[in-house]
């Protein structure tokens, strides 16, 4: 089942989308540096390629805030698709009708396909944050991270890494994003398990995340966000504190997995249950 799904996988657009996406999106953010850099800093920044690049536009700030925007909107827009067009696609297209015909069982084939999507969601992951450091470091330059106070709520004091302590804690932040990542993939699984059109489920659970993503980001409902998984899919930025807060940090993952583990099993329930027709 598990070879089945990878080759569907392999065969559909929706990966070759995906890349060509985030390599648009990070042209975008290069120029979004150089036209900063160049324009609204007075000449002061130098936007270049140097081994002793001491401002704070370096590469490693060009990879946070690059992977931050991704982690936050493209990656869980790309998952959210991807999970909503397994069922429901199935169901539409009358593969799964025939799949069981065969003696297997509809767990099997939703955790198939759940663990084949999240393989994908964690290269997808890592070969995004890869390639955001290879063209920080090699485009913009190399430095140590300074991060500061601001709208993207990155720390609530000045911090700073030296490059090669930030460069590991990267390497912490691949899985840990991940693992963000699970919970719009459970969530989309779920609603595509109560819809046959792939569409409909796909385009429902972008939608609702977009939504959530927008209520967890406004002060009128700050009472709500503890229980929006959305407020914690950004966790991750605390591995690039100083002194990481591990209880916290590992609190928040917890909430992560329990949240994709309770829509999965939703998702498993419903789907068991339903009929095909």
């Amino acid at each position: 089942m598990i070879a089945l799904e990878v080759l569907k996988l392999s065969r559909s657009r929706r990966p070759w989308i995906a890349v060509l996406a985030l390599v648009v999106f990070l042209a975008l953010m290069l120029l979004g540096f150089w036209f900063y850099a160049d324009s609204r800093t007075g000449g002061e920044v130098e936007f270049r390629y140097t081994f002793e690049n001491r401002s704070y536009f370096n590469g490693l700030t060009f990879t946070v805030y690059s992977f931050y925007f991704g982690c936050m909107l493209l990656l869980p827009i790309f998952l959210a698709t991807e999970g909503g067009t397994q069922l429901a696609g199935e169901t539409s297209s009358g593969g799964l009708r025939m799949l069981l015909t065969r003696p297997v069982s509809k767990s099997r084939v939703l955790l198939s396909k759940f663990v084949v999507s999240s393989v994908y969601g964690v290269v997808l992951v890592g070969g995004f944050l890869g390639v955001t450091l290879l063209i920080g470091l090699f485009a913009v330059g190399w430095g140590d991270l300074r991060l500061y106070p601001g709208v993207l709520q990155m720390t609530a004091s000045p911090q700073r890494l030296p490059q090669a302590e930030a460069l590991g804690r990267f390497v912490l932040i691949w899985p840990a994003a991940s693992l963000a990542m699970l919970v719009p993939l459970a969530f989309s699984y779920l609603l595509s398990a109560w819809m046959r059109s792939p569409v409909n489920a796909a385009s429902t659970a972008v939608s609702l995340f977009l939504v959530l993503h927008v209520i967890s980001g406004v002060p009128f409902f700050e009472d709500l966000r503890p229980y929006l998984f959305t407020s914690h899919m950004g966790y991750w930025r605390g591995l690039l504190q100083e002194a990481v807060d591990w209880p916290g940090f590992l609190r928040d993952a917890a909430k992560l997995a329990a949240n994709a583990t309770l829509f999965l099993a939703l998702a498993h329930l419903r789907f068991r249950r339903r009929e095909e027709g």
